[in-house]
């Protein structure tokens, strides 16, 4: 892998292919991919560069009212709810067994429910609806492994609108040339590098893992949280008609005993606090656990010049929020009019990042900072009760 260069500093191969201007998108997760699908429907030329094979398996399996919203705009839910979405109006949250609330989105939101649906099968329905595109690539098992900075001036410096990526060079031996570059979430490159990879990263105390159980009763029913006082919690919900996921977050000092081989102290203690799924604690104890990495993550800079952060690579909150990737869907949104717009003759793309994309920034700190407060409060009921905003979990009313 390359670092960023210009063209002076490292010339291309004649066999080198190339391409027309558009712009190139590292990552296709539901960032990368919506963004794809927005941009090719206004007839822009997108290449998703995609290290891996296949789309990804896992991510968050929840998208909340505003994320609905986007996908109803843009004709997908028909082909969500084909692919076994499910319609949800209610979470109940309980403490040390007893319920703490129950959180209505037919109460506190217009649309009235939220949807489940494995992460993987949402961004295959985004990234299929864009393949249809003539103008749209995917480019799957292929990497950036180099840059081209937009040359400097006579001064050896360039101003904001004249700073970005002029072209991207892939593991495939292609050079794409570049109106935009999206760095979505991809494995680390150039794209990355050349923003600036300075990021505020916060793990927090306790070790989350998730196991796939099948749906009992309970779990059909409704959505359960549980938070325990020693800092504990479980999650419940399901995924499809058959599998559900449970999370189970500990304080990290006891993870090795409680996710070991002997499973008896982590049904002891969810039997003596997780009291309204009790159908479901048979299965625990031949489980299958996988660690669930959580952590907030800031970015300092959103763009550079012609170079925008999408995704995880911009922001990152506690999941406790279920809010994360539906926001990352109104990044999306919001970028596509920005590309559209510069490309369209308005304003140098660069300027419209500066003035526009980065006021996404308060939006995003807003919401970390409350993951970060549900994470501490939630061992303490009444705490938690005074944190809890239903605007920041969904509602918007």
């Amino acid at each position: 892998m390359t670092a960023v260069h210009t063209s002076a500093e490292q010339p291309l191969s004649p066999r080198t292919q190339r391409s027309h201007n558009g712009v190139v998108i590292a990552g296709a997760g539901v960032g990368g991919s919506f963004l794809a699908l927005l941009l090719g429907r206004s007839g822009l030329r997108v290449t998703v560069v995609e290290p891996a094979a296949h789309i990804a398996a896992h991510g968050a399996d929840f998208v909340k009212p505003r994320g609905i919203r986007l996908l109803s705009d843009q004709s997908l839910l028909p082909e969500l709810m084909s692919r076994g979405a499910l319609r949800r109006d209610t979470i109940s949250y309980y403490h040390d067994g007893e319920v703490l609330r129950d959180f209505s989105y037919q109460e506190h939101t217009d649309l009235g429910y939220f949807l489940i649906l494995p992460y993987r099968e949402l961004v295959t329905a985004i990234v299929e609806s864009a393949r249809r595109l003539p103008n749209v690539e995917f480019a799957f098992g292929t990497s950036i492994d180099g840059a081209e900075s937009h040359p400097a001036d006579k001064t050896g410096t360039a101003d904001e609108e004249h700073t970005g990526i002029s072209a991207v060079l892939l593991s495939d031996g292609r050079r794409l040339t570049a109106d935009a570059v999206v760095d979505a979430g991809g494995p680390p490159s150039p794209v990355r590098s050349f923003v600036d990879p300075r990021q505020q990263i916060h793990e927090y105390d306790h070790d989350v893992r998730m196991a796939t159980l099948a749906v009992t009763p309970s779990i059909a029913e409704r959505n359960r949280l549980y938070f325990e006082s020693d800092g504990w919690f479980a999650y419940f919900y399901p995924v499809s008609t058959e599998q559900a996921r449970l999370f189970v977050g500990v304080p990290r000092h006891e993870a090795a005993a409680v996710f070991g081989e002997h499973r008896g102290k982590l049904v002891e203690r969810l039997r003596g606090f997780a009291t309204g799924s009790a159908d479901a604690l048979g299965q625990v104890e031949t489980a299958r656990f996988v660690p669930a990495p959580v952590m907030a993550l800031r970015s300092t800079p959103y763009h550079r010049g012609n170079v925008a952060r999408l995704g995880s690579t911009l922001f990152s909150c506690h999941p406790m929020t279920g809010q994360g990737m539906s926001y990352t869907m109104e990044d999306a949104s919001l970028l596509a009019d920005l590309i559209i717009r510069s490309a369209e003759g308005g304003p140098p793309l660069a300027k419209l990042l500066s003035h526009d994309y980065e006021l996404r920034r308060t939006v995003h700190d807003r919401l970390v900072d409350y993951g970060d407060d549900l994470a501490v409060s939630y061992p303490d009921p009444a705490r938690y009760q005074q944190v809890f905003q239903p605007v920041l979990h969904g509602g918007d009313r």
